[in-house]
């Protein structure tokens, strides 16, 4: 019986100091515009119709101005493809949606208190991609930067954070000859534990 109630002591001690690690998970949402940059000369031309991100995100502060910050996340990109042909006068442009899944690793460094700035890499699997479509594969290693603030009170966190985002920078795919540009704002609630 002693003994038992040494190990719920100990364990109990360290939830306690687990709690006071600094840890918060926040529930994140996002609104952007895309762009697909081509190399090459007479690549297809794309126009955004814009895109969504959600997700969910996971950050350790390791001090008081320095914070890790990864998660996953689920965006889905829209773009027309209206490329016009000299060869084609009957072109129909035809939407395009790239949904893909993101695992960021994010440093975040806060400053004057309320503002932060971040930047990072994302591993993105395109989850919908068919050999056939029109818009490369997307699936790769993407970076990130965003600048933004932050409000805290009681245990609640909640940011606005405008970001740029380029994916497959890295591709995982040989044929990669293009990479989707987001340029959007972050919104996101947390809850610091």
């Amino acid at each position: 019986m002693k003994n038992a109630l040494l190990i719920l002591a100990f364990v109990l001690l360290s939830l306690q100091a687990y709690c006071q690690s600094k840890n918060s998970l926040s529930l994140v949402c996002a609104v952007a515009s895309d762009n697909v940059f081509d190399i090459g000369i007479g690549g297809p031309g794309y126009s955004t119709e814009g895109g969504q991100m959600y997700g969910l995100n996971y950050t350790r502060n390791i001090t008081k101005v320095f914070s890790i910050e990864t998660g996953l996340e689920y965006s889905v990109n829209n773009l027309l493809w209206d490329y016009e042909d000299a060869y084609n006068p009957h072109f129909i442009p035809q939407k395009v949606s790239v949904k893909m899944l993101s695992v960021p690793i994010y440093a975040n460094f806060t400053f004057l208190k309320y503002l932060f700035a971040n930047a990072g890499i994302t591993a993105d699997f395109e989850t919908s991609h068919q050999s056939d479509e029109i818009v490369t594969n997307q699936s790769g290693i993407g970076l990130e930067l965003g600048i933004g603030g932050k409000y805290n009170f009681n245990r609640m966190t909640v940011f606005i954070n405008p970001l740029i985002q380029m994916h497959a920078i890295v591709a995982f795919h040989n044929e990669n000859s293009g990479s989707l540009l987001d340029q959007g704002v972050k919104f996101g609630i947390g809850y610091r534990f």
